[in-house]
C-alpha cells in the first residue's frame, strides 16, 4: 500500500472516531427502596437556588405523568415522604443546552439519598431535545422497572 493510501486510511478512521465521539449520551441511576414503596410516596420537588428555568415544575410534571404524587413550589409539602433535588449543568455550543442532569430522591425526614437518576449528553446528542426529554431520561433511570 502506498504511503498516500495509508495516510488517507488513517485520516478516515480518525475522522470517523472524532465524529462519533460528538454524539455521546450516557445515563445511569438506581433506586434504593422498592418501587412499590416509591410508587405510593408523596414527593416534593425542591427548586435549585441557581435554577432560572424552573426545572422543578417540569420534573414534578414528568413525575405526575408517571403516576407519582409530586408537587413543586416555593413551600415544602408538609406530608412529603421524599424530597427531590437536582443539579443541572449547562453548556454553550451555538446554543445553551442541558449538558448534565442529576436528580436525587431523598428521604424527607433525614435527607438521606434513596435513589438517583443521571442524564448526560454532548451537544450533538442533545440536538432537538427539550428539558422534558432530558428529565424523562433521568427519571427513567431512577424509576427503572
Amino acid at each position: 500500500m502506498s504511503m498516500l493510501k495509508k495516510l488517507v486510511a488513517i485520516l478516515a478512521v480518525l475522522s470517523g472516531a472524532t465524529a462519533l465521539s460528538g454524539c455521546v449520551a450516557t445515563h445511569s441511576g438506581q433506586l434504593l427502596i422498592s418501587s412499590e414503596v416509591a410508587g405510593k410516596g408523596v414527593y416534593y420537588v425542591e427548586q435549585s437556588a441557581s435554577d432560572k428555568r424552573n426545572l422543578a415544575a417540569i420534573i414534578a410534571e414528568r413525575m405526575q405523568a408517571r403516576g407519582l404524587n409530586a408537587k413543586a413550589g416555593p413551600d415544602p409539602v408538609p406530608n412529603a415522604d421524599y424530597v427531590v433535588t437536582y443539579v443541572d449543568k449547562w453548556a454553550w455550543d451555538m446554543r445553551m443546552y442541558l449538558l448534565d442532569l442529576r436528580i436525587e430522591l431523598r428521604d424527607a425526614k433525614d435527607r438521606s439519598i434513596v435513589g438517583f437518576g443521571d442524564s448526560s449528553q454532548t451537544s450533538l446528542a442533545a440536538m432537538g431535545k427539550t428539558y422534558a426529554d432530558v428529565i424523562d431520561v433521568a427519571l427513567g433511570e431512577l424509576f427503572k422497572k
